[in-house]
């Protein structure tokens, strides 16, 4: 992207330079003048369209940066997930093994413990899934947005050709009539 920018930035220069010479040798011929407003329109339009290509670089580059940042995300996630599945099931094998007792306190008693524990595991899996939820949000903004920009960047291009074609037309018949 920074040689695109650099390259079109060599163009502008060496456009203007010519532009400036020709301007100081044919200033007060109206043909001239209007051959130059032409070059000069011409230049505005391809500048427009360098950077509506700057811009649609920018927008897939983005967009691959979100991401990315959502897959790690959703790995990190789905880890902590996993990593609560087994410590419900490790809090609960024990209770499991005090419900099938014969002493009526200690059921009572492992019930109200798997509760808690069914409870807690309900609100922190809860947590995670709309955890998910965003980060698959995010990853989809960010497919989304590399899509767009591949579009523009297309567009964006042919935009350009046309537009430096129509410059370096505008130059040869500057340069003809100076």
């Amino acid at each position: 992207m920074n040689k695109l920018i650099l390259g079109s930035l060599k163009i502008s220069a060496i456009l203007l330079f010519l532009v400036s010479v020709n301007f100081s040798f044919a200033q007060d011929d109206p043909k001239v003048k209007k051959l130059q407003d032409k070059v000069d329109a011409a230049k505005l339009k391809f500048d427009k369209a360098d950077a509506k290509v700057t811009s649609a670089d920018s927008l897939i580059q983005a967009g691959q940066e979100m991401s990315k940042e959502a897959e790690g995300e959703l790995k990190s996630l789905e880890g902590e997930l996993k990593s609560l599945d087994k410590e419900y099931f490790s809090n609960t094998k024990p209770l499991e093994k005090q419900l099938r007792s014969k002493d009526k306190e200690t059921v009572t008693q492992a019930k109200a413990e798997l509760k808690t524990l069914d409870t807690k595991y309900k609100a922190d899996s809860k947590e995670i899934n709309n955890k998910i939820k965003a980060a698959t949000k995010k990853y989809e903004t960010g497919n989304k947005l590399k899509i767009k920009g591949k579009e523009a960047l297309s567009k964006a291009k042919d935009a350009k050709k046309e537009a430096e074609k129509a410059l370096k037309e505008a130059e040869k018949n500057l340069n003809k009539k100076g």
